[in-house]
């Protein structure tokens, strides 16, 4: 088999925002659909929707908001994978 491309996708938005399902779908047809990954981190800068927690959990993405993400980058193992 052979390694696919990795996919890389950063968004910055500002943190009175929040990931809705509409963004899942989006993330979701590129990442799986598109390009074939097999494991999808969608990080945000800010929070998400229940709903958009739900779709991504339900569709096998990982969702990383702002504060696992500082915990993650201090050296916090990122507990969202055990």
């Amino acid at each position: 088999m052979a390694a696919m491309d990795p996919m890389n996708q950063c968004k910055r938005f500002a943190p009175y925002l929040k990931i809705t399902s509409p963004d899942i779908q989006k993330f979701i047809g590129s990442a799986k659909v598109l390009y074939g990954a097999e494991v999808v981190l969608f990080v945000a800068t800010c929070p998400f929707t229940p709903d958009a927690l739900q779709l991504a959990a339900e569709t096998g993405i990982t969702a990383v908001h702002r504060v696992m993400l500082e915990e993650w980058n201090a050296g916090e193992p990122l507990k969202i994978l055990k």
